[in-house]
């Protein structure tokens, strides 16, 4: 009884097997295109994600008594050639963030827009 149980189950799975590799032979074509359509959208998708960047800018900025970090970066989308600028701000708390050279001339400016003010 064994013995016919094994060979059942290995006839089914014979026949099961047959069936499915029929089956993607005959909608083979098919499958071919659907995968190349697939390719295809994650290639555009990744095409589109697909950015570069300048090299970033930096800047120094007095608004009054404040005092900002500024950096500017440029940023083209390979897939589209459109060009945007990404920037970010940081205020400056601590006068010790700025470098010495550029605070004694921003000091040095300061004191000659205040001799420059009418009395």
């Amino acid at each position: 009884m064994l013995l016919i149980a094994n060979w059942v189950i290995a006839v089914g799975a014979a026949l099961l097997g047959a069936a499915v590799g029929g089956t993607v032979v005959y909608f083979w074509d098919e499958i071919k295109a659907w995968a190349n359509r697939v390719i295809g959208y994650i290639v555009d998708a990744i095409n589109y994600a697909i950015e570069v960047t300048s090299d970033a800018i930096v800047y120094l900025v007095r608004e009054g008594q404040r005092y900002y970090k500024q950096v500017k970066v440029y940023v083209m989308d390979v897939y589209t050639g459109k060009t945007r600028i990404e920037s970010r701000q940081e205020l400056i708390n601590n006068k010790s963030d700025i470098p010495q050279e550029i605070l004694e001339k921003l000091q040095h400016k300061a004191q000659y827009k205040l001799m420059q003010r009418p009395t």
